[in-house]
């Protein structure tokens, strides 16, 4: 049996050899005892240039996978497969085990940044603040010299020198100071007995209260949960852009790409990157090299799931196909791996497995609950 692919990982064990773990190494086992399959079986890795599906040659041989079975090398392919007709014609197949289709690898922005507190608004909010403000300011200011002539006249008829001094205080400064400390819901009722001073300060308090509360909640929302931002979701959103995008080369994918008269495909075939490495293509999207890395949907979702958790998966599913386990061409053994398959369907275990490797045992959900919550110190100096 050769093994690649992704939730699949080979890490060194205490005696040198490889100890491989992932769904598809979860599922083998079961699937070998309920197929009643000896479990006498060897097992060896593929490099990373050959662990990919795999294209045919114009010598009529096939790479990758389809190379590996094609040849009999290898019973089966401990690979999630994606079962296209041409692929179909050449080898044997397990029934679909996983609904399949292309997903697309991003890079998230982190936007938890030293100005986090001015997330809960929108710029255009935070705009809409200030000019309000400023509105108050200057009706202040303009009900103050409209008014001052009567008032001041009214305070010297009762000879107070503290009228006298509150008559020249009445500043554009003291306005601000009142509307800003309105604003932070701090502020006291206006010594001006003005009606029209008194609706003005009513309105804003109410209008102040609101804002607050809103700016208040969404920022412990912000501070909760780490934000991430994702700028590319679909093959139309990459198409708009002049960024590259990779893909595995000798995969359905690939031809896709470079033969498809799809309007998006068509934009971006000049701008097709094809990796024979998996780990060089993710690595890239990483640095920035490439804007988004489309491969088959699990792979994309276990790279999702593990650290440093800065890949997101886009929400659109690029094509449709399923996902088998290869054999080689008149397999023995397709028959009551199929019949195996489905009884671990229906008694639950595959799905099981599912959530156990792609929901469970994802390692970025706990790194998002470490820092959420906490005001850092970029938040700190900023604020």
């Amino acid at each position: 049996s050769s093994h690649s692919g992704s939730g699949l990982a080979a890490a060194p064990a205490a005696d040198g050899t490889a100890n491989y773990t992932g769904f598809l190494v979860d599922l083998l086992p079961l699937l070998l005892e309920s197929a009643g399959l000896p479990h006498n079986f060897s097992m060896y890795h593929l490099p990373p240039e050959q662990a990919v599906p795999g294209v045919q040659l114009e010598n009529g041989s096939w790479t990758g996978i389809m190379g590996q079975l094609t040849t009999r090398k290898a019973d089966m392919a401990l690979y999630p497969l994606t079962l296209t007709a041409e692929r179909a014609k050449y080898i044997q197949h397990t029934q679909p085990f996983h609904d399949g289709g292309y997903g697309i690898v991003v890079k998230t922005q982190q936007v938890n940044t030293g100005y986090s507190f001015l997330l809960p608004f929108t710029w255009q909010t935070w705009l809409l603040l200030l000019v309000s403000m400023l509105v108050v300011v200057l009706l202040l200011t303009c009900m103050d010299i409209a008014t001052r002539k009567d008032r001041c006249a009214a305070l010297a008829k009762l000879s107070s020198r503290k009228g006298k001094r509150s008559c020249k205080r009445e500043k554009l400064m003291d306005h601000t100071i009142e509307t800003i400390m309105m604003t932070v819901n701090s502020g006291a009722a206006p010594a001006s007995r003005s009606l029209g001073v008194k609706l003005l300060f009513i309105a804003w308090a109410i209008f102040s209260v609101i804002m607050l509360s809103t700016y208040t909640a969404n920022l412990t929302a912000n501070l909760t949960v780490n934000q991430l931002a994702v700028q590319i979701d679909s093959l139309a959103d990459l198409a708009q852009t002049s960024a590259y995008v990779g893909v595995p080369a000798d995969s359905s994918i690939y031809v896709y790409f470079t033969s498809s008269l799809d309007n998006d495909a068509l934009r971006l075939r000049p701008r097709v990157v094809p990796y024979t490495v998996i780990a060089d293509a993710v690595a890239d999207v990483r640095r920035g090299k490439i804007a988004a890395f489309v491969t088959g949907r699990i792979n994309a979702m276990y790279f999702t799931q593990v650290r440093p958790c800065d890949l997101a998966l886009g929400s659109e599913v690029v094509g449709s196909g399923n996902l088998v386990l290869g054999l080689q061409p008149n397999s023995t053994i397709a028959g009551n791996l199929n019949a195996a398959l489905l009884k671990l369907a229906d008694w639950g275990h595959v799905p099981d497995l599912r959530r156990k490797w792609f929901q469970d045992n994802t390692e970025c959900s706990s790194a998002a609950s470490t820092d959420g919550g906490r005001l850092g110190l970029a938040q700190t100096w900023s604020v």
